[in-house]
């Protein structure tokens, strides 16, 4: 990685960062695990409520109105900091207090835990960086055709509200397909910055399943050792090994960007053990500033993708329910309940304008066809418990990680039988049985009602497991040791300091973890990103398509737009230079007949004047055809244009130019081409 890599990736550390601590500030949030644990949703919720104000305003969503907002969220923050130093009463200390204890706050915890969080996300950043090869590199999965044109438009036009993406016609910005934008504004700003569209999403790649995936899960162990009665202490270094253990899950990052480059969900999916940190949380902080800031990130939770909401929100449910058998379960549950409710109409407050763009797309999403078929009862449990690899990386379900299935699930039986609230077992046991059974009876089970909000695809669902797998890992370390080191102290009491023997410890157990099944897992993850970045399986986006990208620039003219079909490298016209191409989806669509139309019957134009009267009205100038684009699923193609039981590559309406009437070839690189058409050269149709 190079120092224009490291600024940039810097960059978009403080994009991802800097908003939502500067709202929190100025709530004055004074807790810093809920500070932490909200941090990187409540960015994405004050960038919706930009997005959504300026759109309504007219103005553009870009770095200017964001850091205007940013800075005087801070400038707030500042003051009413400052107030509040003014008017303390300074707190003695008491010098009799005992300095190595398990319920004291020593620093030896706060320090073997940090160490271990930093190791981590240094192990995490370090897997993305490898296999991306650079940030400039264009991914070659499907789903990031769509991600790359989102962020590029919103980087083009400064229009990002939710009624504002995605649009089909990228010159007119309409019709508007909704597609939920909240994991794009923070790789849109960083590309206005300079990077540009691709180096700016790839960043923010980095920031949000790296480091904001480690930051989240260890912000939910250290409140799961906090919920258990386990001390301060515990909580510090139970947060340690979980940032170790959380770069080593192939599930949810690494796997959904492998098998589909299916980054928002991915996103979310990272942020999600954050923010059911910060709503149990709330018990603690029962304010109207809390609910407000907990509303903000939960809105931003959902702006990166909607079904995160059930994510998050049967998940805290079930941790909730868990912690009722605890003593205080009940009055917990009384001090979180108005926090919650009044995060719930914060959140939904802001969302509106998601809910109303979104209209129908619930019953589409759920409507989809499962992406697998139903599995023998023995190998859907293993599959369920286990941390298999599975997908295209292990299609045979046959290899997978054995020693971390083994800490996690010990963590399990260790926190259950602890008996000090069953909330993160009850929340690990209700997606695992979600999961089974999609497993078991995939799309048409009881659980379709949970899956549906996720395509039924087993993918999505099965990375919910993995959101609690840290923390159990973690938990199994930490509480053995302090254990140990408890019993030992009974013995020993004089010469056994506890802290510091518990923090070596557990330092020695992290260390040991990255050694040997963190690096195992850091190779293998490593290869399958560079599978569909540095080293590609496939290619969408080759050296050819980056030469047909430099042609066109500057040829094609205003108002013209050029015919394509997205399921090859064309979408990079739009997102490097901003030429607006006729299809940013890469079976077209079903609002917009004309997109899918064209790519179906193109080369009847010399003969179907219905077709030459679209490409007139679209004022098509220029052709742009792959004749060995991937081959995708045709499963959603609209109205079935094609035929959705076969694969499908290069659109048939592109295939056999060659010599058509006014269509001259001006541009070929290997399997790439480049053809003008000029209709006035053709004599009237009839």
């Amino acid at each position: 990685m190079g120092p224009l890599d490291r600024l940039i990736l810097l960059a978009g550390l403080l994009v991802a960062l800097l908003p939502g601590a500067a709202l929190l500030a100025a709530l004055r949030i004074r807790s810093p695990l809920l500070f932490a644990a909200l941090t990187p949703t409540a960015t994405i919720g004050v960038l919706l409520a930009v997005a959504s104000a300026t759109g309504a305003v007219g103005l553009p969503f870009s770095p200017l109105t964001a850091g205007l907002v940013t800075a005087a969220l801070l400038v707030v923050g500042v003051l009413r900091w400052w107030r509040g130093r003014a008017s303390a009463m300074p707190v003695r200390q008491d010098p009799g207090a005992p300095r190595w204890t398990l319920r004291g706050r020593p620093w030896a915890p706060a320090a073997a835990g940090t160490l271990l969080v930093l190791a981590g996300g240094w192990f995490g950043t370090r897997t993305w960086l490898r296999g991306l090869g650079g940030l400039d590199r264009a991914p070659q999965e499907h789903d990031m055709i769509t991600h790359q044109v989102v962020v590029a438009w919103i980087m083009r036009t400064g229009r990002a509200a939710p009624w504002q993406v995605e649009p089909v016609d990228l010159l007119t910005g309409s019709p508007v397909t909704f597609y939920p934008d909240g994991s794009h504004l923070a790789p849109a700003l960083l590309g206005a910055l300079g990077p540009g569209a691709v180096p700016g999403l790839n960043a923010l790649t980095v920031v949000y399943l790296a480091v904001c995936w480690v930051i989240s899960t260890a912000v939910l162990t250290a409140v799961a050792a906090r919920r258990l009665r386990a001390g301060t202490g515990a909580a510090w270094l139970a947060a340690g090994v979980a940032g170790v253990v959380a770069p080593a899950l192939y599930r949810p990052a690494f796997q959904l960007m492998h098998d589909g480059g299916i980054y928002a969900t991915a996103v979310a999916l990272a942020l999600a053990p954050g923010l059911i940190a910060a709503l149990l949380l709330s018990e603690r902080e029962p304010r109207v500033r809390t609910a407000v800031a907990l509303g903000v990130g939960a809105a931003g939770i959902v702006a990166a993708y909607p079904g995160a909401a059930v994510t998050v929100g049967l998940s805290t449910l079930a941790w909730l329910a868990g912690d009722l058998v605890a003593r205080d379960g009940w009055a917990r549950l009384r001090r979180s309940a108005p926090v919650l409710i009044g995060a719930g109409v914060v959140a939904g407050a802001l969302s509106v304008p998601l809910v109303l763009r979104a209209g129908g797309s619930v019953s589409g999403v759920a409507s989809f066809p499962p992406d697998s078929g139903p599995t023998a009862f023995g190998d859907a449990l293993g599959s369920a418990l286990g941390l298999g690899y599975g997908g295209f990386l292990d299609p045979q379900r046959t290899t997978g990680q054995l020693g971390l299935t083994v800490l996690y699930l010990a963590g399990v039986l260790i926190v259950f039988r602890a008996r000090r609230g069953l909330g993160p077992v009850l929340a690990w046991a209700v997606w695992v049985s979600v999961v089974l059974a999609a497993f078991l009876s995939p799309g048409i089970g009881v659980e379709a009602h949970v899956t549906g909000f996720f395509y039924n695809a087993m993918l999505r669902v099965w990375s919910h497991v993995s959101l609690f797998v840290p923390t159990f890992a973690a938990l199994a370390v930490v509480l053995v040791v302090t254990e140990a080191v408890r019993r030992t102290r009974r013995v020993f009491p004089r010469a056994v300091r506890a802290w510091p023997i518990a923090s070596a410890l557990v330092l020695v157990a992290g260390i040991a973890l990255l050694a040997v099944p963190v690096r195992t897992a850091m190779n293998t993850n490593t290869r399958t990103v560079a599978e569909r970045y540095a080293t590609p399986d496939f290619t969408r986006v080759s050296p050819s398509d980056v030469g047909a990208v430099e042609f066109l620039r500057g040829r094609v003219a205003p108002g013209e737009r050029v015919l394509n079909s997205a399921n090859d490298g064309s979408t990079l016209l739009y997102v490097a230079a901003g030429i607006p191409v006729v299809n940013v989806s890469s079976l077209g669509t079903g609002s917009a007949p004309w997109t899918f139309g064209l790519m179906e019957s193109f080369n009847r134009y010399p003969t179907d004047p219905a077709v030459r009267a679209e490409l007139e009205r679209l004022n098509v100038g220029w052709v742009y055809v792959d004749s060995d684009a991937p081959a995708i699923g045709a499963s959603g193609a609209p109205f079935g244009w094609v035929d959705r039981s076969k694969p499908f590559s290069t659109a048939p309406g592109l295939t056999n130019l060659d010599g058509l009437p006014g269509l001259t070839l001006a541009y070929r690189d290997g399997t790439v081409s480049v053809y003008r058409l000029d209709l006035d050269r053709l004599a009237p149709p009839g």
